[in-house]
């Protein structure tokens, strides 16, 4: 029978029948109890025993509870600590919160399971942040934005630097080019990491439910409204919000969008109260919003609102140091799922690579990648096994202007989906209304 591991908790008190009668109780819940009367003593203690939590009492001649706490953090950091403090020294247990400790109780205890039930809760906080920790570690150690590019990692440095504040940030960049995983990067080095990152791609959804996605709702404040929805403002307290394709936001909902970020606080549609909030923005487009500012397409002062920081991701073409290096991790990683050896790339195939504009920059690469890693069945993968890339002579590929490329890119993508401007617009990362003026801008809406 496997033996059930026991908690440790060190009890320090210099009162001798109130530290026997602590121990006592939480024995009898179950925890190994290590006992002593006064801070150099449970100093003593910490050199041979390894404690989980301890208890101290607040005033104690000597080395004090506060300074203990300290001594204890210096040699064990991040221990649980619980303070047994008189009413009358409630303020400076206050301060000990403050401090670094977790909780406090009064003496006398007014229930003794009052004691049982606060360790538990404390220990129970104690690993839940331990593990999401150890998350987080993990996260930060998978690397949310692959390069090989200069140009990337010095973008990446900025990034990291601007993560440490807590100031609304703009990424721009084509469609494709990871505006959402450079999001992710910044929040996951950022002190509000511990929370999941809540995203909204505002050109996603419809626009008369967007202000209702992003503040909530009230039950009955419009027809379908059944039930009172937490909006994502709320869920983002605390953490990041992402608001993806914000140049897709209407007119009409942009000023409120613009009061809830000065004042830190918004209503609910149908609501009537207040509700605060503490929640860092990231937002995203691939328009050019000090264009549509001067058309009032976008207000100005919100625009200068979400873009205190302003980071512009090139496209892949301007990169190409990270086109063979991610394709390689590309199929690396297709491989993997597909349970199949990675195919090496030939030269021709590279050269084939560099040679292409990708007009959908990263997403387009690691669509193509994974479609020929499933389709190859040989350890080399050839140029003209490279399923989705357009077959272009390499002179002709350079030679080619972006407008052509794009309406290239756009031609062949609508007929991947045989007319499906829904798939098509996912396939290329745009929103269907930009799909739709780019076909108008290019002749191909009738096509």
């Amino acid at each position: 029978m496997k033996k059930e591991i026991r908690n440790t908790v060190l009890v320090v008190d210099d009162e001798s029948s109130f530290r026997s009668m602590l121990s006592t109780v939480l024995s009898d819940a179950g925890f190994e109890v290590l006992v002593a009367g006064s801070g150099r003593e449970a100093l003593e203690i910490t050199l041979r025993r390894a404690i989980d939590l301890a208890v101290l009492d607040l005033v104690m001649p000597g080395i004090d509870g506060r300074e203990l706490m300290h001594r204890l953090h210096e040699k064990i950091p991040g221990l649980p600590v619980i303070f047994l403090t008189a009413h009358g020294s409630i303020p400076s247990a206050v301060e000990a919160i403050k401090e670094g400790a977790s909780d406090y109780l009064t003496k006398p205890l007014p229930h003794i399971d009052d004691l049982v039930i606060t360790v538990n809760r404390v220990l129970d906080l104690h690993r839940l942040k331990n593990q999401q920790n150890h998350k987080i570690a993990i996260k930060k150690n998978i690397d949310p934005f692959p390069c090989a590019s200069p140009k990337m990692k010095k973008l990446l440095e900025t990034a990291a630097k601007v993560a440490g504040t807590d100031v609304t940030v703009l990424i721009t960049g084509e469609s494709g080019t990871g505006k959402e995983r450079m999001a992710e990067f910044i929040h996951m080095h950022s002190q509000r990491a511990a929370a999941e990152m809540v995203s909204v791609n505002c050109a996603a959804i419809v626009e008369t439910l967007l202000e209702s996605e992003l503040f909530g709702h009230e039950k009955g404040a419009f027809t379908g409204a059944s039930e009172r929805k937490t909006g994502q403002f709320e869920l983002a307290d605390n953490s990041t919000l992402f608001l993806d394709e914000i140049g897709e936001m209407s007119i009409n909902l942009q000023p409120k969008l613009l009061r809830a970020l000065q004042e830190k606080e918004f209503r609910r549609v149908g609501g009537a109260q207040m509700i605060k909030f503490n929640a860092r923005l990231i937002a995203a487009t691939n328009r050019d919003l000090k264009a549509h500012c001067q058309t009032g397409a976008f207000r100005e002062d919100l625009y200068y609102r979400i873009s205190v920081f302003s980071i512009h991701i090139p496209p892949l073409r301007e990169r190409p140091e990270d086109v063979i290096f991610l394709a390689e991790k590309f199929a690396a990683e297709a491989a993997q799922r597909f349970g199949k050896q990675a195919p090496k790339f030939s030269q021709e195939t590279k050269e084939a690579l560099l040679s292409y504009e990708w007009p959908g920059n990263i997403r387009e690469l690691g669509n193509i990648i994974e479609a020929s890693v499933l389709l190859c069945e040989e350890d080399i993968l050839k140029s003209e096994n490279l399923h989705g890339l357009g077959k272009q002579p390499q002179n002709e590929a350079k030679a080619g202007t972006l407008e052509e490329a794009e309406k290239k890119a756009l031609v062949e993508a609508l007929a991947r989906f045989d007319g499906n401007r829904v798939q098509t617009a996912e396939y290329l990362g745009m929103s269907r209304r930009n799909l739709i003026y780019k076909l108008k801008k290019h002749g191909l809406l009738a096509r």
